[in-house]
């Protein structure tokens, strides 16, 4: 806020990037990706909105709740695929990738749907 208080010819941007948050401890109580975005809620311009890089899918649930999120993307499902490529002694192909990476996105969705109790931020 303070660039945008100083120089107040400057119109914020509609969408910020903050990235990468995938080797952040979600849970740190200075650096994990929450106490960050509870960090910048309320302190963001009107009307902006992030999108975070790396969100691990462990966080979806949670980050779907900050009202100036727009996005998230995660290269999560790509690093599974290596892993169990080499476990199982076969290629890494994108065919491999590609499902892998369909059944973390179709969990991820999962994940961001709204859900009985969710408390999402009211904005008056």
């Amino acid at each position: 806020m303070e660039v945008w208080n100083r120089h107040a010819w400057l119109a914020p941007p509609a969408l910020m990037g903050l990235g990468s948050t995938c080797r952040r401890d979600l849970h740190h109580p200075k650096l994990g990706l929450f106490a960050i975005l509870d960090g910048l809620d309320g302190r963001l311009p009107a009307g902006m909105k992030l999108h975070c890089f790396g969100v691990k899918g462990a966080a979806l649930e949670r980050v779907k709740m900050y009202p100036f999120e727009a996005g998230t993307d995660s290269m999560a499902f790509d690093v599974t695929a290596r892993r169990n490529a080499f476990a199982a002694g076969i290629s890494n192909t994108m065919e491999h990738r590609s499902t892998v990476m369909t059944n973390w996105m179709q969990a991820a969705e999962a994940r961001m749907r709204p859900q009985p109790g969710d408390q999402f931020r009211l904005t008056f």
